[in-house]
């Protein structure tokens, strides 16, 4: 009885840590984060479902939160609705319908203002 109580408070304390280190605060109106920025192109589902379109961006949810809007020099408005595997830290990816101007965009350095 007193091992399974001691791996039921381990096992708690594990979820509750985890539960905090996932949690990413979202960033308040009118703030402004340095990004590097690419671009993406297809028609394809999102890692929230939502169908890709213009103003959809991926993001590293640990960084901006899946939900979060925001505003790209150059592009407009997003969403932060789609994450990928190379999107990692201060990275966003904005989607575009075409390859082509997809690697146009290049890779910048950008100031997103959060809305």
């Amino acid at each position: 009885m007193r091992r399974i109580l001691i791996v039921v408070l381990g096992l708690s304390c594990l979820l509750v840590l985890a539960g905090t280190a996932a949690a990413v605060r979202k960033p308040k109106p009118g703030s402004t984060m340095v990004v590097k920025a690419t671009a993406y192109a297809g028609m394809q589902g999102t890692a929230t479902g939502v169908q890709t379109r213009h103003g959809i961006c991926a993001v590293d949810p640990k960084v901006i939160p899946l939900g979060t809007r925001f505003y790209v020099p150059g592009y407009g408005n997003c969403l932060a609705a789609d994450t990928g595997g190379a999107v990692k830290g201060a990275f966003i990816d904005v989607w575009m319908l075409r390859e082509g101007p997809a690697l146009q965009w290049g890779v910048k350095h950008l100031t997103i203002r959060f809305l």
